[in-house]
C-alpha cells in the first residue's frame, strides 16, 4: 500500500478555510482555487488591487564564493550583468536544450542569491542542483518553508504597499529592495526588526509587488492590505487567466523538456556568454509559440491539448493553455506550431468539439500593464 502523503497548506492556510476558499491540490500542496469567483477576482486586479499566497513556489537561497559561478554554468540569462538589488528570469536546461524549469533570480550581494522556482518542479530542480554542484564553494538553502511569499498586484498595489511599509522610492521594474518592519509600522513582532523583501515582480502582467518574509509577518502584511487597502484575496483561477493574457509561460503547459527557449519565445533570455549547460541546443527551433485569437465576441474557449490545423485541414500543432479573455472580449490561446512559416495575422483552424474554429496568429501575448497599458491588436 502506498505511503499517504499529507499536502502542504500555504501560509493563508488558516485564512483560506475561515473565508471559504474552494481548494484544489497543486503540486502538494493545498492550494485556493478561488474565493468569490475566478472573475471578481481577476477584474479585482486589473481595475484595483488583489491579493495571492504564492507561498508554494519553491525558494532557494544560493551563497558563497562560487555563487555566482554556478548559477552561471547551469542558467541560460548573462548573471555578470545583473547587479545587486536586480532580478532576472532565466532558466536551467538539460544537455538537449529543453527547459527544466524556468527561475527567478534575485541578486542579494555579489555572493548571495535567491532563485524562486516552480511548485511542481521543486523536486526535480533540488535534484538538478545538487547534481550539477560539484566542488563549487557555496552552500544551498532551502527556505520554501521557512520564508512565505506573496503577490501584491494591480493598479493599485504599489501605492498601498509602499504605504504600508513606509516606502518613499519607486522601486523599477524587477530591482528588489529589503525593508524592516516593526510595530510602528502597525507589524506586530517580538522582535525589533524583521526583514522583508519587496520585488518589483509578478505573473499577471499589472504592476505589483512579491513579498518575501516570515509567514507570520506576511500574513500581517495580508491582512492590513485586506483592511486598510480593500485588497481582493485572489487564488490560482484568476492568476491562471492573469498570466495567460500577459503571455507568461506556465511550464509543464507552453514550456517544458520538450521546448527549447528560442521554440517557446524566450531567446531574450538566453544571453549567457558562457558555456552553460544545454547552450548547443538551446537555440533548436521545430516549432514556435504563437499566440491566437479567436472572433471577437465569440465565446470560443481552447483548452490544453486540443489539435490546430492549417486551412488545408493539415494537422500543424496544438494547444498549449487557452481561455476566454474579458479584456479582448474573445477566447485566447497559446499553441506550439511545426509551420514555421507562419506568422501574425495568417488563419489557422482549431478542432473543438469535432469543429474547425477559425482563429488569428498573434504575438503569444495578450494584454499587459506593467509600464503602460497594452493590447495586442488582433484581426
Amino acid at each position: 500500500m502506498p505511503p499517504t502523503i499529507t499536502p502542504r497548506l500555504p501560509i493563508s492556510a488558516d485564512f483560506n478555510t475561515k473565508h471559504g476558499a474552494k481548494t484544489t491540490s497543486f503540486a502538494g500542496w493545498t492550494m485556493p482555487t478561488f474565493f468569490r469567483s475566478i472573475m471578481s477576482e481577476y477584474e479585482a486586479v486589473r481595475s484595483r488591487l488583489g491579493l495571492f499566497d504564492v507561498s508554494h513556489m519553491g525558494r532557494q537561497i544560493i551563497e558563497g564564493r562560487d555563487a555566482e559561478k554556478f548559477l552561471a554554468h547551469i542558467t541560460t540569462n548573462n548573471l555578470s550583468a545583473l547587479q545587486a538589488g536586480r532580478a532576472h528570469y532565466s532558466a536551467l536546461l538539460n544537455e538537449e536544450g529543453g527547459i527544466i524549469d524556468d527561475l527567478i533570480i534575485y541578486k542579494q550581494s555579489e555572493t548571495k542569491f535567491l532563485v524562486v522556482n516552480n511548485a511542481g518542479n521543486h523536486e526535480t530542480v533540488c535534484a538538478w542542483y545538487a547534481k550539477q554542484r560539484r566542488d563549487y564553494d557555496l552552500s544551498i538553502t532551502d527556505v520554501t518553508l521557512t520564508m512565505g511569499q506573496i503577490a501584491v498586484q494591480g493598479p493599485e498595489a504599489v501605492a498601498a504597499v509602499n504605504k504600508l511599509l513606509g516606502i518613499t522610492e519607486e522601486l523599477k521594474y524587477f530591482s528588489h529592495l529589503t525593508v524592516q518592519v516593526s510595530g510602528g509600522m502597525g507589524i506586530a513582532s517580538p522582535s525589533a526588526r524583521n526583514d522583508v523583501m519587496l520585488s518589483a515582480t509578478g505573473y499577471t502582467g499589472e504592476r505589483g509587488y512579491e513579498i518575501y518574509a516570515e509567514p507570520s509577518i506576511l500574513m500581517q502584511i495580508w491582512q492590513q492590505l485586506i483592511d486598510q487597502y480593500q485588497a481582493e484575496p485572489c487564488g490560482l483561477g484568476a492568476r491562471d487567466l492573469l498570466r495567460l493574457e500577459a503571455g507568461y509561460c506556465l511550464h509543464g503547459n507552453d514550456i517544458s523538456l520538450d521546448t527549447s527557449p528560442y521554440e517557446a519565445g524566450l531567446a531574450w533570455i538566453v544571453k549567457n556568454p558562457g558555456d552553460f549547460i544545454g547552450k548547443t541546443l538551446a537555440s533548436r527551433r521545430t516549432k514556435k509559440l504563437v499566440g491566437l485569437g479567436f472572433a471577437q465576441g465569440s465565446k470560443i474557449l481552447a483548452r490544453h491539448g486540443f489539435e490546430v490545423f492549417d486551412t488545408k485541414h493539415n494537422l500543424i500543432g496544438t494547444i498549449t493553455s487557452g481561455n476566454y479573455s474579458a479584456r479582448l472580449g474573445r477566447g485566447i490561446a497559446l499553441a506550439y506550431l511545426s509551420e514555421l512559416s507562419l506568422n501574425c495575422g495568417d488563419t489557422v483552424l482549431v478542432k473543438i468539439r469535432d469543429q474547425y474554429q477559425m482563429a488569428r496568429i498573434a504575438e503569444p501575448w495578450f494584454y499587459r500593464n506593467i509600464r503602460k497599458q497594452e493590447i495586442q491588436d488582433i484581426a
